[in-house]
């Protein structure tokens, strides 16, 4: 506490603000802030307000500050209608401790994912028995999110996936011809290629482009309260901005992953041409007898899990922003890393159960 703090009464009389106000007035002619001691006072009525936001604005125009410590709580509710410097200074508040920070995150973690599975069920809901009552999906717009979010994607898959099996397939080529087993570059080709690089690499590529897409845009829309207006008019968010995503993506991304990897399996039967003199012939002959049926439903269900994954955490990112642009970019960027991760992770928890 200040030496010089002066007492404010406990009401504001005429004649308590003519001798307060000469003694704050002294002490900014000397120069130095105005500290004033309201632990006494039991009510701010108007003359109070209006004597301390005169006081104030003498002390701001010559430089110093006026601060009011120990106020009661219904007086400093009046007080907020006078600027915030006239609010008793509070040291700063401690960081929050590991334990309080790990529960925070966790928390939000649960939530977000509480948020994705009802999204996911809604989403499931109203693609199967409630397709009836989804009449606010325009028609054609799942045509055109297909488009958008999956088709224009294609040739960054075919390259990606080309350039990975090609150098998977030299890699593994260059140990095998050691041992004189050249011909089973095929069957590793084909069995990571479908079961493992080609899903993981689509759905790595979908997250960066199309999640982001989706995030940004219902982001804006939040942001921009199109989607209130949305609400506003009985519309149900969901059906008119995240179904049509959500049909897209589940159609989309498993006929890229077939794309990713034909593309990965061809780039590697150049480099057996090429480098080991495998024949065509013999190459494909090793890659359909190694290649069995259930290789390919795994691959079928890791995209269209991850299909879901990159849609369903896009639109909660995007729909949960608060704030103005920055918020979007926030958004975006959580988006694109929390997708990759739970990729990642549902990968391993699928090749857990498919190789146990």
């Amino acid at each position: 506490m200040p030496e010089s703090m002066l007492k404010i009464p406990e009401a504001f009389t005429p004649d308590a603000v003519s001798k307060l106000d000469a003694e704050a007035r002294g002490l900014l002619k000397r120069g130095e802030d105005v500290h004033l001691d309201g632990s006494g006072l039991t009510r701010l009525d108007s003359l109070g307000q209006a004597f301390l936001a005169a006081l104030h604005a003498d002390a701001e125009h010559q430089g110093k500050r006026l601060v009011v410590h120990g106020l009661q709580s219904e007086a400093r509710e009046r007080l907020k209608t006078i600027p915030d410097t006239l609010a008793e200074e509070k040291p700063p508040e401690p960081p929050p401790s590991l334990f309080e920070s790990t529960g925070a995150g966790a928390y939000t973690l649960l939530r977000e994912w509480r948020d994705i599975a009802l999204l996911l069920s809604e989403s499931l809901y109203y693609s199967t028995f409630g397709r009836r009552k989804s009449k606010t999906v325009l028609r054609g717009d799942t045509v055109t999110q297909m488009i958008r979010l999956g088709s224009t994607a294609l040739p960054i898959v075919l390259l990606l996936s080309s350039l990975i099996g090609f150098t998977l397939a030299l890699q593994s080529g260059l140990q095998l011809s050691k041992y004189g087993a050249a011909i089973f570059l095929a069957d590793g080709i084909g069995i990571s290629m479908i079961t493992e690089i080609g899903p993981l690499m689509t759905a790595v590529i979908l997250a960066g482009r199309s999640g982001s897409a989706i995030t940004a845009e219902l982001a804006t829309m939040t942001v921009q309260e199109e989607v209130a207006a949305l609400q506003s008019m009985a519309i149900n968010p969901l059906q008119f901005l995240v179904l049509p995503r959500f049909w897209a993506l589940t159609v989309t991304q498993p006929l890229l992953t077939i794309a990713s990897a034909l593309s990965g399996i061809v780039a590697g039967l150049l480099v057996g041409l090429l480098f080991f003199d495998l024949s065509v012939a013999a190459f494909m002959n090793q890659v359909q007898q190694a290649v069995r049926l259930e290789y390919i439903w795994q691959m079928l269900v890791k995209s269209v899990t991850f299909a879901w994954l990159i849609v369903l955490i896009a639109s909660v990112k995007g729909l949960a922003v608060r704030g103005g642009a920055d918020a979007v970019g926030r958004a975006t960027t959580a988006c694109v890393v929390t997708c990759i991760f739970s990729i990642v992770l549902f990968d391993a928890l699928f090749s857990f159960i498919f190789y146990l």
